[in-house]
């Protein structure tokens, strides 16, 4: 084996150690981008040779990126183990027999099962060196699995180049660094020379700098370029005094059997004059780990006078640690602007490098789960954005889920059938549209699962009744209240679109799944491609963004791969769902880009190296070391491993003898060693301002701050209220406002601004009239129209005839009414005739006075189907919340602790004379309220009668009642 493996102190110093002349000009190939950007920052022109991340080297397209990124080879893998899969049924594992409940569990799985098998291939691990029987029944499927695909077909993992065409690749990498650099000239010179020097050297030697999680193709590419008889060089920091705090470095190390040399140039690191915060709890988290029998008591309070000031600060969440890091990017793009001419403000595009630069605070997490919320505060940073960020790509991954290879149509999928809507991909009708009026009418999709019953239910039927309910003849105006039938809340025009576009989808999904094959369940992957690529090429022209186009092109190039003349292949819908939607995701890499909002603990050690000119030219910085909590610092070896597999079942199945398994393996059970050396080495080398903070809560979890900060005396986390780092004074504008002269009396618009002058606000002044939303206001819709239609009918009739026939007359007249509510079922229609039977019994015929039953009231109707009731009687014991205008307020009788709102206090429709000055005055408060003369405030008072407003989706007024 021809590896060395060099250490420095000192990072700041590398180019002072007794190897640099051995490795200046090697290529260089480091554990991160921003390591690359760390060294070019300080050392410049003292890297002869290419320097660049080793990624790009491994997953470079002539060296191993047909394996790690192919979505062809994929979906066939993938594929593949369906095929196994469907053939275990009956068979004996172990004593197990398969079953189909097994099966599931596998399927459900699979995804994971086959990242299994690609880890043990990527490792070059043979199945018969491991040893099934010690594991579970997946354990010993896994083992005999990849016994019948490993070195097969398309399970073979590539074989890594000669030299000499992996020298072309070093080339290509050099001339692409060249392409990419957007430093200053003086930085482009250097690689161009470094370009130069790659194509006169011979390829002997490379170093690899600062890896410590080993990834099984990196390994792979080592351990070939070794047989080959490259010299690996493995450079890394180490300090001897905090040997602990570095102990991880050597057990990885160790197993690749060569002594490590440490450099004798740099004796130690030596802390800046001016010891900063940072590093002083750096050298108190390294004298604690190294648990010195005789720690110096005086330099340890030294240290703490010096770290205390350092904030641990405490986000309740993970949404609230995003939005305090958004605060930052924001208030970074404000003072971009404000450096820019005031005449190109308007036009301007910041760059995301710019942005970032601006940005005050440079955040690191052990945890990753804040990437997917900030993609979402900030998608324009999102440069390798994966397929399904963008309308196309969400318009696949949904019609993936809403087709049914079995009916040969789509199914009703709510979720997916809204992300098709919104995608601004179909032709029938813009995005927003579509979906609001999806909404408008989502209660007639609630008992519908195929496109068959869409087309009955809604295209037909729903269709017809709303354009008689619509219709100049028509008598039924209650209907037209509810939101489905309200022509001003859905016009016809827009229903139609909506119709169309889901036709549409239709036959888009029909399209891209039509296939020959006799199995329905089996589809031609390469016929179904060409038709995608088809639809890609067609639909085009119609995407928004430059960026989405160039992502098409990118998919449209890679879909050609796979036509049916370079590779012919079928398999189930399921199949294809899956491995093409894992393709469009795409899979995320370990660490976000260089260009990332918040980047992971392996991006540390590069870009702490940036603070020093940072602090020497007086730039206020702040590295930010995020998730420092005991659960996100601490990762287990179950934890990064894929399923089946276990650390338990590795220990006993499998006796590593593969250095490539040894160096992954110790790797992954070093990987909360490896977080707290990275926040070590962060604050250690740090220069600038420093903050630690971790989350609270994950879910039902609850963490706690990471041990040794507690240890170090952090005790109270800081828990503040998240504003904008430099708060701006913000934009005023003055709008004209055209007063209302007069309102009409209209006693149900005033029963509205008596009991909430908002609900009046949205009933009548956004809007023409109330419109009954939501599926509880719908019931109460039906038993209303139900009542007043029987009622009608039994009026002035003798009681006890309405009493014998009323259940006749309910039947007979929910029939009727039926007809415009089919998105209910008969269980749920019986239960609301049942209520309207017992209402018109006990509150008509059994209270009226004498024998003849009450004379329909429309009055008592109207309050009933507009405001529920008609008398509120409200405990004020605790509260009383009161209508800011008089004359309504007055209305109300207050008997301590109740206060009685009557709507029939209020004059009725046509006041008489000796109504008309209360009428007035109620009129005039309306008006008032309209013109904002009294308070700016909307006035809302939320009480019972919330219960049955048509806003109560919308207004928060009722949650807020018990604060």
């Amino acid at each position: 084996m021809s590896f060395k493996i060099y250490t420095y102190e000192d990072p700041y110093q590398l180019d002072k150690t007794d190897f640099w002349a051995e490795v200046s000009s090697l290529p260089h190939f480091c554990s991160a981008r921003t390591l690359v950007n760390g060294l070019k920052d300080i050392y410049g022109d003292e890297i002869k040779g290419l320097i660049c991340a080793f990624d790009d080297f491994v997953q470079h397209e002539d060296i191993y990126k047909s394996w790690t990124d192919n979505i062809n080879l994929r979906v066939q893998q993938y594929s593949r183990l369906t095929s196994i899969y469907s053939r275990l049924l009956g068979k004996q594992i172990g004593n197990v027999t398969i079953d189909n409940q097994f099966l599931l569990a596998l399927m459900q799985n699979q995804k994971h099962f086959l990242e299994a098998l690609r880890l043990f291939i990527e490792l070059d691990i043979p199945a018969q060196s491991i040893d099934g029987s010690q594991g579970n029944t997946e354990q010993q499927l896994f083992v005999e699995i990849l016994r019948s695909v490993q070195n097969n077909g398309i399970f073979k993992f590539p074989e890594t180049p000669n030299l000499s065409k992996i020298k072309g690749v070093l080339i290509a990498l050099a001339k692409k660094e060249i392409d990419d650099c957007r430093g200053p000239e003086r930085e482009k010179k250097r690689c161009e020379r470094a370009a130069e020097l790659i194509g006169k050297q011979d390829f002997t030697s490379i170093v690899v700098h600062g890896i410590h999680q080993f990834t099984p193709v990196q390994l792979r590419l080592l351990l070939d370029l070794d047989k080959q008889g490259v010299n690996i060089i493995f450079l890394f920091n180490y300090q001897k005094k905090y040997s602990k705090i570095y102990s991880s470095w050597n057990d990885i190390y160790s197993c690749f059997g060569v002594p490590i040399q440490h450099d004798t140039a740099i004796a130690e690191y030596q802390m800046p004059t001016m010891q900063n915060p940072s590093n002083a709890l750096a050298c108190a988290l390294g004298e604690i780990c190294e648990n010195r029998a005789s720690v110096n008591r005086a330099l340890l309070s030294q240290w703490r006078q010096l770290y205390k000031s350092i904030q641990l600060r405490e986000f309740a969440n993970i949404t609230e640690y995003a939005h305090f890091v958004s605060t930052h990017v924001e208030d970074a793009k404000h003072r971009c602007y404000e450096k820019a001419p005031v005449q190109i403000r308007g036009s301007m595009t910041l760059s995301n490098a710019k942005v970032l630069n601006a940005m005050t605070e440079q955040v690191y997490t052990a945890n990753k789960d804040v990437h997917t919320l900030l993609r979402i505060y900030h998608p324009e940073f999102s440069q390798d954005r994966h397929f399904l960020a963008y309308p196309i790509g969400q318009f696949f991954s949904a019609i993936y889920k809403l087709w049914d290879y079995e009916r040969q149509a789509i199914c009703i999928d709510i979720p997916a059938l809204k992300e098709c809507l919104s995608s601004k991909i179909l032709n029938a009708a813009p995005g927003e549209v579509l979906l609001r009026t999806f909404y408008s009418i989502e209660i007639l999709f609630e008992n519908i699962s195929t496109y068959e019953e869409f087309r009955s239910e809604i295209a037909d039927k729903f269709l017809n009744n709303y354009r008689k309910i619509n219709s100049a003849s028509s008598g039924n105006t209650g209907l037209r209240t509810l939101s489905v039938y309200n022509k001003y809340k859905v016009p016809e025009k827009d229903i139609l679109a909506l119709i169309k576009a889901i036709e549409e989808i239709n036959e888009i999904a029909r399209y891209l799944f039509d296939q020959k094959s006799d199995r329905r369940d089996y589809i031609d992957f390469g016929s179904h491609f060409q038709n995608l690529e088809e639809f890609l090429k067609q639909r085009e022209l119609s995407l928004a963004t430059s960026k989405e186009r160039e992502l098409i092109n990118a998919l449209q190039l890679r879909l050609s791969q796979i036509r049916p003349d370079k590779s012919e292949f079928s398999g189930t819908f399921r199949d294809l769902r899956e491995g093409l939607y894992y393709y469009l995701k795409q899979k995320e890499t370990e660490e976000p880009a260089v260009d990332w909002i918040v980047k992971n603990f392996e991006q540390i050690d590069g870009d702490i190296l940036q603070s020093k000119h940072q602090f020497e030219q007086e730039q206020a910085k702040t590295y930010h070391f995020g998730c420092v909590s005991d659960r996100d610092m601490n990762m287990s070896v179950n934890d990064q491993l894929p399923w089946p597999l276990t650390n338990e079942f590795i220990r006993v199945a499998y006796a590593p003898v593969d250095l490539q398994f040894q160096v992954y393996y110790t790797a992954l059970g070093e990987r909360s060693n490896f977080l707290r050396y990275a926040l070590f080495y962060g604050l250690c080398f740090n220069r600038c301002d420093v903050r630690i903070s971790y989350v609270k809560q994950y879910g039902e979890e609850e963490t706690e701050p990471y041990a040794l900060l507690s240890i170090l005396g952090f005790k109270e986390p800081t828990v503040e209220p998240i504003e904008s780092p430099s708060a701006s004074i913000p934009m005023s504008i003055n709008i004209g406002q055209e007063k209302t002269k007069g309102i009409k009396y209209d006693a149900f618009q005033m029963m509205d601004m008596y009991l909430c002058p908002y609900k009046f606000f949205l009933d009548y002044v956004t809007e023409n009239s109330p419109v009954v939303q939501g599926s509880f206001l719908y019931q109460k819709q039906f038993e209303n129209l139900l009542i007043e239609a029987v009622w009608k009918r039994i009026e002035k009739q003798p009681c006890t005839t309405a009493a014998q026939h009323l259940n006749q007359f309910v039947r007979d007249e929910g029939e009727k009414l039926k007809e415009y509510f089919k998105f209910w079922k008969a269980t749920e229609i019986h239960d609301l005739e049942h209520r309207a039977y017992n209402y018109l019994l006990h509150e008509v015929i059994n209270k009226s006075r004498g024998t003849i039953v009450t004379a329909f009231d429309h009055n008592h109707m109207q309050i009933r189907k507009q405001f529920g009731l008609a008398k509120y009687i409200i405990d004020i014991s605790e509260v009383e919340i009161k209508n800011p205008y008089a004359k309504f307020d007055s209305l109300a009788t207050t008997s301590w602790p109740k206060k009685e709102y009557s709507l029939h206090k209020l004059p009725p429709q046509n006041p008489q004379p000796a109504q008309q000055p209360l009428a007035d005055a109620l009129r005039s408060e309306a008006r008032d309220y309209v013109n904002q003369t009294i308070s700016t405030d909307k006035t809302a008072i939320p009480s019972d009668w919330c219960t049955y407003c048509v806003h109560r989706g919308m207004c928060m007024e009722p949650f807020l009642v018990g604060e």
